[in-house]
């Protein structure tokens, strides 16, 4: 595995772990946001990460055998968490059904900034890979040029 697919892989990491941070943020922000009478409310978002490996580095099986066959990193996708809308009891708000129930989004706050932190900490520890590669890198080229 060369240096540049270190990089790669820990780049693929970081935007992996920035994009749950965007999705968790935006669902925080709408987190109290009503259904309008017609019907129309913010459905909570969860990102799904997937292992990329290339085809080809499937057959051996050990890391060895992975090493030059162009490993790749996750790649995540977007989507809706099917989460049920919160029913509150509020009279006096104008979005109120007949019953007095307004609809929020079916947002759990605290996952939410778990899964922030969770990200946050998943992203440094991909910046931190990138960094020993890195180091590993330039410290072969001490080596390499040392006469």
């Amino acid at each position: 595995m060369s240096y540049q697919q270190a990089f790669s892989i820990s780049a693929a990491g970081m935007d992996v772990e920035r994009t749950r941070v965007e999705v968790a943020a935006l669902n925080l922000a709408n987190a109290h946001t009503v259904a309008t009478v017609d019907g129309q409310a913010f459905q909570p978002l969860r990102v799904v990460a997937h292992a990329a490996l290339a085809t080809s580095a499937m057959g051996g099986g050990t890391f060895a055998a992975l090493m030059g066959q162009g490993v790749a990193g996750p790649t995540a996708a977007v989507e809706a968490s099917g989460a049920p809308a919160r029913q509150v009891l509020e009279p006096g708000h104008p979005y109120a059904d007949a019953k007095g129930f307004v609809s929020y989004p079916g947002v759990d706050t605290a996952t939410e900034m778990m899964s922030m932190m969770s990200a946050s900490r998943a992203y440094e520890a991909n910046v931190v890979a990138m960094n020993i590669a890195r180091n590993m890198a330039l410290k072969a080229l001490d080596i390499g040029g040392g006469t």
